[in-house]
């Protein structure tokens, strides 16, 4: 669904983005988090007071978390998605309560985290009614001598400190070993100060009772709970070997028994002499490779699936493998020629693939049948554990609710002479390993 997201953004987060932009916002997508029943013998916990989200609520945090315009569109012109996207905020939310049960508010770095989420948000509110003033520039509206004051203030120094750290803490893995440099240091104190002089005149000026920033700052701080408290939650979602062989029971269009005997079938008429070019032509379901004999041309290590290069770069020139198992299928493989040696080496092959059978809830997911089993056990269990917790703890989204067409649709395109017409927008893909 599109909408299996939600945007996170923290005062720390916002100054992740350091090293190569200031002060841009970070947007994560929100995991259905997971959840455990409480350990023999541990305390009850006291009955969550519950949450109610309305359907004027859902409209106001279609606009407070900043979606895109063709996202908002998307959701204007969706009843399935808008459900989709409550269902999420439902279940979050639920994740969230279980967590403030447990007493991970108490934790000293959620405690940090959900108050920065908060001072982002409000700050953030205070930012964009400024610029609607006509206060465009944050130098005029936060200057750098009041920051100077505030950080004269005795609490400032080793409130920043401890900002410092949850931003160290949750850079990137490549770069946590590093020390924070005195050039981000730099930059982290205009962002901390600012935003926290930002947070203390929105709270004076009462954009903290604004519905919509109240609403923002719940979610906020939810995705930072239910986030933290997943890990506790995860053994009751693992599917076990015998969920997914009562699935694969249960569903015959998995079954991969033909496809295998396909397979053996194909690879046999190849050992009897058969041309294999013209085996891959007639068989092969990989259509890049449909007309060329099964033709991948020339690959290195590190651009297939490993499997499939590990097959590949055991043969020899004129030698064909066994059948192998990728999350594509089942692969039949020939090299006709290698060039290069030790990390340079690559080799010239082709293939014949037949598909895994597709299951009719992922038709476009390339994964076993087991693999689609486990997929589809564990979407049931969490579906169902995080809807019983929702339950529980008296969390009400409302699912039915209304999105603005006018405001969630893009801006239209100026017309340009037809000479020159405009490029449609196009969204990238991160490359991904190249399938065989």
């Amino acid at each position: 669904m599109l909408f299996r997201k939600i945007a996170l953004t923290t005062l720390a987060a916002a100054a992740l983005p350091f090293t190569a932009q200031a002060q841009r916002a970070t947007r994560r997508a929100p995991a259905r988090p997971a959840a455990a029943r409480p350990a023999a013998g541990a305390p009850r916990t006291p009955a969550a007071a519950g949450v109610n989200i309305t359907a004027s609520d859902m409209a106001l945090v279609v606009e407070g978390l900043g979606f895109p315009p063709e996202v908002r569109a998307a959701l204007a012109g969706s009843a399935e998605e808008r459900k989709s996207f409550a269902d999420d905020i439902r279940q979050m939310l639920a994740v969230a309560e279980e967590a403030k049960a447990a007493g991970y508010l108490a934790r000293p770095e959620l405690k940090l985290q959900t108050e920065l989420a908060r001072a982002f948000v409000i700050s953030q509110a205070y930012f964009k009614q400024q610029a609607a003033a006509g206060v465009a520039d944050p130098e005029q509206a936060i200057t750098t001598a009041e920051i100077e004051a505030f950080f004269k203030e005795p609490s400032t120094p080793a409130q920043f400190e401890a900002f410092v750290g949850d931003y160290a803490k949750h850079r990137p893995a490549a770069e946590r070993d590093a020390p924070v440099t005195e050039e981000q240091r730099k930059k982290l104190r205009d962002l901390y100060g600012r935003r926290m002089l930002a947070t203390r005149r929105g709270v004076a000026a009462g954009l903290e009772r604004d519905r919509k920033t109240q609403l923002v700052i719940l979610l906020q701080q939810a995705r930072l709970l239910a986030g933290a408290y997943s890990k506790e939650l995860e053994p009751r979602l693992t599917p076990t070997d015998a969920e997914v062989n009562a699935y694969l029971a249960a569903h015959p269009e998995l079954d991969a028994k033909a496809e295998r005997a396909k397979a053996e079938g194909i690879l046999a008429r190849v050992r009897a002499g058969e041309d294999f070019n013209k085996l891959a032509d007639e068989f092969t379901e990989d259509p890049s490779g449909k007309g060329k004999g099964g033709d991948l041309g020339w690959f290195g290590r590190g651009m297939m699936v490993r499997p499939f290069e590990e097959t590949a770069f055991a043969l020899k020139p004129g030698e064909v493998s066994n059948i192998i198992e990728t999350q594509f299928g089942y692969h039949i493989v020939k090299v006709d020629e290698r060039r290069g040696q030790g990390q340079g080496e690559e080799v010239h092959a082709r293939h014949i693939l037949i598909q895994w059978p597709r299951s009719a809830r992922r038709p476009d997911a390339p994964a076993s049948p087991r693999t689609q089993a486990s997929a589809a056990v564990g979407e049931e269990k969490r579906n169902r554990v995080l809807d019983e917790i929702a339950t529980r703890r008296h969390v009400q989204v409302a699912s039915d609710y209304v999105v603005d067409a006018a405001a969630a649709a893009p801006p239209a395109p100026q017309p340009e002479p037809a000479k020159n017409p405009a490029p449609k927008p196009t969204t990238r893909r991160a490359p991904a390993r190249r399938r065989p």
